[in-house]
């Protein structure tokens, strides 16, 4: 009887998991294969099988920005999906702002573990979705709200202090007035710091400077494979 317990406990891992798709790709001739950041479990890659059919129940379900509920099974890295349910939410995100939420989404692909909780994560990511799908919403502020806190859920957010910090290309560190200069270094007031952390972009300076800041941050953190949607972007504004 044992044994049999446990040989279900394997089979069964998750139910009733909200969930978002961040990306997704073929596999094999008529299956799926889908990374979703979940409210339970973080980041999950499961496998959706034969999710390609006409009547197969993931049709049409596995989109981004879509609210899901999911069930999965499985011990290993790539799950195997069991179900997945609509909730009835949808962010009707449109023009530049899609381009942001597929940033969003690929921020979240190329910095989270896989299956490390974060439903504080999971909540903020819902606000920035809710934000770029409102067009009367600063997107800007939104992205450089999530970016921060993104980076505080990763521990590497921004020291609490009244004394400057700069960033040296790799790390936050205490600024002090013997600290040799170079061009890397981006010296953070004690009045910025206060600032990012209230989320207080009220001035243009303040929004262009943490832009400057997440970007060389988010840099360094994804390696030397750069952003997929931050070098589209920039092709687009070429042309």
């Amino acid at each position: 009887m044992a044994e049999v317990s446990v040989r279900a406990k394997e089979r069964r891992v998750s139910e009733d998991d909200a969930a978002f798709v961040l990306q997704s790709w073929n596999w094999k001739e008529t299956s799926l294969l889908v990374e979703f950041f979940t409210l339970k479990h973080g980041k999950v890659l499961a496998v959706a099988r034969g999710a390609k059919r006409p009547g197969s129940h993931f049709r049409g379900l596995l989109t981004p920005f879509s609210a899901l509920k999911i069930a999965f099974s499985g011990q290993n890295e790539v799950k195997n999906l069991l179900k997945t349910q609509w909730l009835g939410g949808y962010f009707p995100i449109e023009g530049d702002a899609l381009f942001s939420a597929f940033y969003v989404n690929e921020l979240l692909v190329r910095l989270l573990a896989r299956e490390d909780e974060m439903q504080d994560l999971f909540t903020a990511y819902v606000h920035v979705l809710e934000k770029l799908a409102d067009s009367d919403n600063n997107h800007e502020v939104a992205l450089r709200t999530f970016e921060l806190e993104l980076m505080e859920y990763l521990g590497y957010g921004l020291p609490v202090t009244g004394e400057p910090w700069y960033w040296n290309g790799e790390e936050l560190k205490p600024w002090t007035p013997d600290t040799i200069e170079s061009e890397r270094y981006l010296v953070i007031s004690p009045e910025m710091i206060q600032k990012l952390h209230n989320r207080d972009f009220r001035s243009k300076e303040t929004l262009a400077f943490a832009k400057l800041l997440m970007r060389r941050m988010i840099a360094h953190y994804v390696g030397d494979k750069p952003l997929n949607t931050r070098r589209i972007v920039e092709e687009l504004k070429r042309l």
